[in-house]
């Protein structure tokens, strides 16, 4: 919910409340008002019907006397001649009347009744010929007549044609004056009707205006409650209007409407108002603060804009400022310290990302080409473990500033090059390269970086036996993306390695397919039956008699894919999937299985050799699952050898040592495999806790020479004073095995002797071998002075 709801929410029900109880107080007072207003004005309106009807009754009267009093009438109740009296009299009657009455006047009769009741003389200001005197108008005068009252003005309301004023008196004809009340009966009565038309049109508009009728009444009429007003119009005729109910509704709804209306309008105009000043003065500035807060979370701004207004807003946007300020500068120092080695103060794995997609980008938009070099320091492991970390961080922080160095070399070279150079983990970096047409010196630089460590690298006084892998890749030639790029980048820096380290290797279609074969076999081992594709095959070794003292087991695999599978071909996939322990149990449980034919071929001293994955050393458990396996077989632990590569045992460190001092001490024999291939010093062979060292084929072709005899005896010389025994491998001619016999060697391995063999090829070599045992016996030389173990 924004800001401006909140206050609309805060404002609306407080406004609206107090306009209601404004609202309503201002009602009640103007109702009250209204009310006292219309009774003013109903009794002002009373009043004047009231004036109406005494002028009319004044006049009335006025003239009735005049007439009383005229000789007109005095000759016409004196005349007895009743022709003359109607025609002539009469009509100076009726002059007399008409001078004296209003010209106003709708309607005015007179009357002259006999002392019998009986009319005498009649006039009306009507066209009827036929007009006479009304009924009531008799009625009025016999109660005038008995009344001992003085005459006064009746109010006729019920009159043919409308309601009438009647004047009554009596005259006596002889003495031409009044009567008492008891002489009333021998006097003519004269009787004046007029009909008020003003006071009548006076009456009918307040009753058309109130929607109710004026009561007139001969008594005295109450007020009733609410809007009502009485009059006395005279002193026998009494006047009242109460308004209808709905002259006083419509009146007071008018008001209600009018009071909300415009209560209505002040309470949006006033909330209006509020909400103007409050979102000019407050929700504005914080709103403002927050789309400039919301920008620079979107990157849209760098900074806030300075406050231009004091008070609280203006200081929270000044600390909002210094505060953010503070972050980007913290920011910025955390950005650089996660983007930058801690150890080597290049870029790391995250910023060398953000740096390739960026140039990336720049490619695809310059039509430039990229080159990227992935490397990987050779035996930088070695260097850890046997001169402790400090030294390998210090390896790796000057082989860092070397190459910065070297690549601002090549920038000069390159002007139009754009380097990233990063460690990704521990012994690798990665170099990018955007260039223009052209390789861009990757060759040159490849030439470079190997030459920083041809022969080793050296760092102050000592030098250390590390080459570092260089593997090439190039957009667009060989990828289609960043990520495809490194990894194929990757993929040729495992190809330096395997042809021997410290050589660069670009990537090619032949490389790509070698890792869609390496994917397969990955497949294949994963989905893989042991049982059903694995099978076992023995290479004997003989000692200096020509007896059979040893079989090593070597693994043979047919894929129903991929067909027959070399070792040194899937092992190391096997490692780096880690499938290898599936494997190397697999293997020890079938060696120890089929262990007891072997000793029916050799005897109960031969030894089984075992290769276990070098991967397989880093995990203590391999000790207990050796005992679990023989125990379960019955083999004993010391007819067990357990051979280890030269690299790997070159490689050992305190935990994998552990491993390795554990499974001979649990009894098992423990050989160097392929010695001669790797680093080892002379120190790492004083410390192996080995039995048996093997020759790899490649020294033994070497030390077989002629001229290498001494340098052969001496290495199997230093070997015996270690207590270790020595088995040639490779011994494929007699040369070599005149050679190794001659130097002291213990046992022999080769084709010249067996090749690898299944058990039942082994029964039949066993049993021609038998049969020749003088044709395949070795040439016996005299016995060495010193004793080895065995």
């Amino acid at each position: 919910m924004t800001l401006g709801k909140r206050a609309l929410l805060v404002i609306f029900p407080v406004i609206l409340i107090i306009q209601l109880l404004a609202s309503t107080t201002a009602y009640l007072t103007q109702r009250a008002s209204l009310l006292g207003l219309e009774q003013a004005r109903l009794e002002q309106q009373l009043l004047a019907l009231q004036s109406a009807y005494l002028d009319y009754e004044a006049f009335s009267r006025s003239v009735l006397y005049s007439i009383m009093d005229s000789e007109a009438l005095l000759l016409f109740l004196r005349e007895s001649d009743t022709a003359f009296r109607n025609d002539t009299l009469g009509l100076r009657i009726q002059q007399s009347i008409r001078s004296l009455s209003n010209t106003e006047l709708s309607f005015v009769s007179f009357a002259v009744l006999q002392p019998d009741g009986e009319p005498a003389y009649y006039f009306e200001s009507s066209l009827s010929p036929f007009a006479s005197m009304d009924e009531t108008q008799r009625q009025i005068v016999g109660e005038a007549r008995r009344s001992s009252r003085p005459g006064a003005t009746r109010y006729v309301a019920h009159a043919d044609g409308g309601p009438l004023l009647l004047d009554t008196d009596f005259i006596l004809p002889a003495s031409s004056s009044r009567p008492l009340p008891s002489q009333r009966s021998e006097a003519f009565a004269a009787q004046l009707a007029v009909r008020p038309e003003r006071f009548l049109k006076l009456k009918r508009s307040l009753e058309e205006e109130y929607g109710a009728a004026v009561e007139i009444e001969l008594h005295q009429l109450p007020v009733e409650s609410g809007l009502s007003a009485a009059i006395e119009l005279s002193p026998a005729l009494h006047a009242r209007l109460t308004p209808a109910a709905t002259y006083t509704a419509e009146r007071l709804q008018t008001l209600a409407l009018a009071f909300i209306a415009g209560g209505s309008l002040i309470c949006l105009v006033s909330i209006g108002l509020l909400l103007w000043l409050i979102r000019r003065y407050v929700t504005g500035p914080i709103s403002q603060l927050d789309d400039q807060l919301t920008d620079l979370l979107q990157s849209k701004r760098t900074a806030l804009d300075e406050p231009t207004d004091g008070g609280e807003i203006g200081r929270l946007t000044v600390n909002m400022k210094t505060l953010h300020e503070r972050n980007t500068e913290a920011l910025e120092r955390i950005q650089v310290i996660s983007w930058t080695d801690s150890l080597t103060q290049i870029s790391n794995r995250a910023h060398f990302g953000v740096l390739a997609s960026a140039m990336y980008e720049r490619c695809l938009q310059s039509h430039r080409r990229l080159a990227l070099l992935f490397l990987d320091l050779d035996n930088f492991k070695q260097v850890n473990d046997q001169h402790g970390h400090d030294a390998g961080d210090t390896l790796l922080r000057i082989f860092a500033q070397r190459v910065r160095g070297l690549l601002k070399r090549h920038q000069l070279d390159h002007a139009q090059t754009d380097v990233a150079f990063a460690r990704l983990s521990g012994d690798e970096f990665a170099i990018l390269l955007l260039t223009d047409a052209g390789d861009g010196g990757v060759d040159e630089l490849c030439a470079a970086l190997l030459d920083l460590c041809r022969g080793g690298f050296r760092l102050e006084d000592r030098l250390y036996p590390v080459g570092v892998s260089i593997g090439t890749a190039r957009y667009p030639d060989d990828a289609d993306s960043i990520t495809q790029l490194l990894t194929r980048a990757d993929t040729a820096m495992y190809q330096a390695k395997a042809e021997g380290k410290s050589t660069a290797v670009a990537f090619s279609r032949e490389l790509e397919q070698r890792n869609e074969r390496i994917r397969l076999i990955e497949e294949q081992l994963r989905a893989l039956d042991g049982d059903d594709q694995l099978r076992l095959v023995y290479m004997p070794a003989l000692n200096r008699e020509g007896t059979v003292v040893s079989c090593e087991v070597l693994l043979r695999w047919h894929s129903p894919i991929l067909g027959t599978v070399s070792p040194g071909e899937f092992i190391p996939i096997a490692e780096r999937a880690g499938l290898h322990s599936r494997i190397d149990n697999w293997v020890i449980d079938r060696a120890l299985t089929e262990y007891p034919k072997l000793v029916e071929l050799f005897g109960a001293e031969v030894i089984l050799a075992i290769n276990v994955s070098s991967a397989q050393l880093a995990d203590d458990r391999i000790c207990s699952y050796l005992l679990g396996r023989a125990a379960h077989h019955g083999v004993a632990p010391g007819r067990i050898e357990i051979e280890l590569t030269e690299t790997y045992a070159a490689e050992l460190c305190a935990g994998t040592m552990d491993v390795v001092q554990a499974i001979r001490r649990a009894g098992f024999r423990v050989a160097i495999d392929d010695f001669g291939v790797g680093y080892t010093s002379i120190q790492q062979l004083l410390e192996y806790p080995a039995d048996t060292i093997k020759l790899d084929m490649a020294i033994i072709t070497r030390l077989t020479q002629p001229d290498m005899q001494q340098s052969l005896s001496a290495l199997v010389a230093f070997c015996h004073a270690q207590g270790k025994r020595v088995n040639a491998e490779g011994v494929d001619t007699m040369d070599k095995q005149s050679a190794l016999l001659r130097a002291g060697c213990d046992l022999f391995q080769g084709y010249l002797i067996s090749p690898p063999r299944s058990l039942a090829a082994l029964e039949d070599w066993m049993a021609v071998r038998n049969r020749t045992q003088a044709a395949l016996r070795l040439e016996q030389l005299a016995p060495r002075v010193a004793s080895q173990p065995i």
